[in-house]
């Protein structure tokens, strides 16, 4: 009879360990599920937001702010295609790009070796630039999402036309060096460096297009 309450000890440690795991797995998949259900339900108001967007002919252009819905999406890509004007040319130069979107500024960060073309035409005063970014690649759904969420938002392209100019002042520049950086963890040799010059894109005009080839510009 001593025996008993040990007895009832290991069987209670027996069923925690038995149960726990359980526990802990239904727990998960209840998380699991409401993030998958928060991520839909925000992916449906941006897809109707951007969709009621390139579908009103009326619509005249504006300047920032942006939208926040188009706002959170530049926020998540990191992709861009750089078009600087190539005068001696009478052409364009295209190079891509990663960059970082600073809503709160409404700013564009990117960064790039200053023995490249394209810094050379900034440097010479050719500071119009053009920015194509789309968000087919860059989204990523949450752990354990299945890839067809994505395609919630994989319907639309963003063309941001501005003015670029090379950050002299050095502490600015390192300020904006840490956020992009911060966004693009995996690429510092496109970021730190002495002849790596850090560039800021004023936003002047943005269109959207969709799939649809439908446009709007504000």
């Amino acid at each position: 009879m001593a025996r008993q309450p040990n007895s009832h000890i290991n069987a209670a440690i027996t069923l925690a360990l038995f149960l726990g795991p359980i526990v802990y797995l239904s727990r998960k998949h209840r998380l699991l599920a409401e993030e998958r259900r928060k991520y839909r339900e925000e992916r449906e108001v941006e897809r109707a937001f951007l969709s009621a967007l390139v579908e009103d002919e009326g619509s005249q252009p504006l300047r920032p702010p942006l939208p926040e819905i188009v706002r959170r999406v530049l926020s998540r890509c990191r992709f861009s295609y750089l078009s600087t004007v190539d005068v001696d040319s009478h052409s364009s130069h295209l190079s891509l790009m990663r960059f970082t979107y600073l809503p709160q500024e409404e700013t564009i960060v990117m960064s790039t070796n200053v023995r490249t073309k394209k810094y050379d035409m900034l440097e010479r005063g050719n500071t119009g630039v053009a920015l194509l970014i789309h968000d087919f690649s860059e989204v990523e759904p949450p752990a354990g999402e299945d890839s067809g969420a994505s395609n919630l938002t994989g319907e639309y392209s963003i063309t941001l036309n501005g003015r670029c100019s090379v950050v002299k002042d050095v502490v600015l520049a390192e300020k904006y060096r840490a956020a992009h950086l911060k966004n693009n963890p995996d690429y510092p040799q496109f970021i730190v460096g002495e002849d790596i010059a850090i560039l800021l894109v004023d936003v002047v005009s943005a269109r959207i297009c969709n799939i649809n080839d439908e446009v709007t510009k504000w």
